[in-house]
């Protein structure tokens, strides 16, 4: 009787379960079968004992349901073989950045110098006439005086400067920061001239008026970041900018404190109207008046030559970095 000798596939290979040579040449005779018991390469985790002596052999009784994968002397197959997900890395980390719409504006943001930490900055007399005035930020002018203000917390919270060092170092880069905002190169279909800001969306970019710009009353003018962090807006007016009662400006496709990043350039005056919400950089040229309940937050409120007035107004840098 001739017995075949089985094969199995074990973990990367084909393993042959060897038998002794006296088994082979019984075989080969016809006799019976004989396996050596204490071979070293039976099944490692078995007990010592026939293996091929015609008795069934319970695949309970092997690992993993009757699919060996280690045969005494011969190294694990899985463990040779690296975890699949170590080897690629998280492609979640790869694409970290790859949601944001680069706008191509950052070059655009205009640093402001000295000036930066003072929401309200003048080159004549600060002048509030308003009880529930809010000022966070710092307070200067290069005029003779700063009237109607009672100091921080609130007006202002931070530091005041009348006609110093520190005031006409401020004044002078807000002349700097102006003129370099005006000198931006607007694009023609940016022209906005005789069209009301009021109901329009504004994604990042430069803006211009040949004349004066306005915003109706109870509007609204959205800046849309489109999802950019690094987004700038930078609106060039020639002469006067009024923004009527109840007007708002609103910020979406990203955080509030990206109008920070919103830049006016007034050729002339700046008057934000009675409970209007404005955002952004006021650099007037002249002066920037704000009437009851108006507000700049995120703001900055500066006249370079005519100063600021106010009236019961909040203006903050708080959410600026």
């Amino acid at each position: 009787m001739v017995h075949a000798v089985g094969f199995r596939w074990v973990g990367v290979g084909l393993v042959v379960l060897r038998v002794g040579l006296v088994a082979a040449v019984t075989v080969a005779c016809g006799g019976e079968d004989v396996v050596d018991s204490s071979d070293a390469s039976r099944l490692d985790g078995l007990a010592p004992g026939p293996l091929l002596d015609g008795t069934v052999l319970d695949a309970g009784a092997l690992p993993d349901g009757g699919a060996p994968d280690v045969v005494a002397g011969l190294p694990d197959a899985d463990a040779a073989l690296p975890d699949a997900d170590a080897a690629v890395p998280d492609a979640d980390a790869a694409l970290a950045d790859a949601n944001f719409f680069d706008s191509g504006t950052a070059a655009l943001l205009q640093s402001l110098g000295t000036s930066a930490p003072f929401v309200v900055l003048s080159g004549a007399t600060v002048t509030n006439s308003g009880t529930d005035t809010v000022l966070l930020g710092d307070v200067g002018t290069t005029g003779p005086a700063i009237t109607g203000l009672t100091g921080p917390p609130f007006q202002p919270s931070g530091q005041t400067d009348i006609d110093d060092a520190r005031a006409t170092q401020a004044v002078l880069d807000v002349e700097t920061a102006y003129a370099a905002l005006a000198a931006r190169a607007c694009p023609p279909a940016n022209d906005l001239t005789g069209l009301d800001l009021g109901g329009m969306t504004l994604a990042p970019g430069v803006y211009c008026f040949s004349s004066t710009a306005a915003q109706a009353a109870a509007t609204t003018l959205t800046f849309d970041a489109e999802g950019d962090p690094n987004a700038v807006w930078v609106i060039q007016v020639t002469t006067t900018l009024t923004v009527m009662n109840d007007a708002k400006a609103i910020v979406i496709g990203g955080p509030l404190s990206l109008a920070c990043r919103i830049f006016w350039a007034v050729g002339t005056a700046a008057t934000l109207n009675g409970g209007s919400q404005s955002l952004g950089n006021m650099l007037a040229s002249t002066a920037t008046s704000m009437l009851t309940d108006a507000t700049l937050s995120p703001g900055r409120a500066f006249g370079q030559t005519a100063g600021v007035t106010l009236l019961s107004n909040t203006v903050s840098i708080a959410l600026c970095p």
